[in-house]
């Protein structure tokens, strides 16, 4: 019996583990905490640590008043570069704003939470995001086909080929 009631343990933790996410450090203060972010509209939230607004999914998922749905699109540089172009040219732009663009190195690596992986972010205001990298505006200085990228599985920053396809966050100030 108690083989039984531990194996029903250990596969209940597994899955609940797996099925949650982001395992996060509780021991250690925040980098982002929740209260540094202010709802602005529909589908944005403020950071009022940076006065920068951010979308609170990639481009591609959809904000449900509570969390992100779909899939995230992925794209190349030049892709993502177009793809804020088309979100400004929309009717009504996003959440109300047409003055988009990719974020710098620096400030999408103001996003990562240190604390927490799989991904490095704040869920309860970035909910869903995905364990992968995400293009920034920021060239490589020393590859004409390189860019910028974090990576929000673990918060790490580096180096991508711009024909590879990474996921976008946009942002305004």
């Amino acid at each position: 019996m108690y083989y039984k009631i531990t194996s029903l343990f250990i596969l209940l933790y597994t899955f609940s583990s797996y099925a949650s996410g982001e395992e996060c450090y509780h021991s250690t203060d925040a980098d982002t905490p929740t209260k540094r972010f202010k709802d602005k509209t529909s589908g944005a939230v403020f950071d009022t640590q940076t006065g920068l607004t951010w979308a609170r999914c990639p481009l591609g998922m959809k904000w449900d008043q509570k969390s992100c749905r779909d899939v995230p699109d992925r794209m190349t540089w030049s892709e993502a570069h177009t793809a804020i172009l088309e979100l400004n040219g929309q009717k009504g732009g996003y959440a109300g704003f047409r003055n988009w663009r990719l974020p710098t190195l620096e400030e999408l690596a103001g996003l990562v939470e240190s604390k927490c992986y799989e991904p490095a972010i704040n869920s309860t205001i970035f909910p869903n995001t995905p364990n992968t990298g995400f293009w920034s505006s920021t060239p490589a200085k020393y590859s004409r086909q390189g860019a910028w990228l974090v990576y929000f599985r673990n918060g790490s920053s580096y180096m991508g080929n711009q024909e590879y396809g990474w996921v976008i966050r946009p942002v305004r100030k």
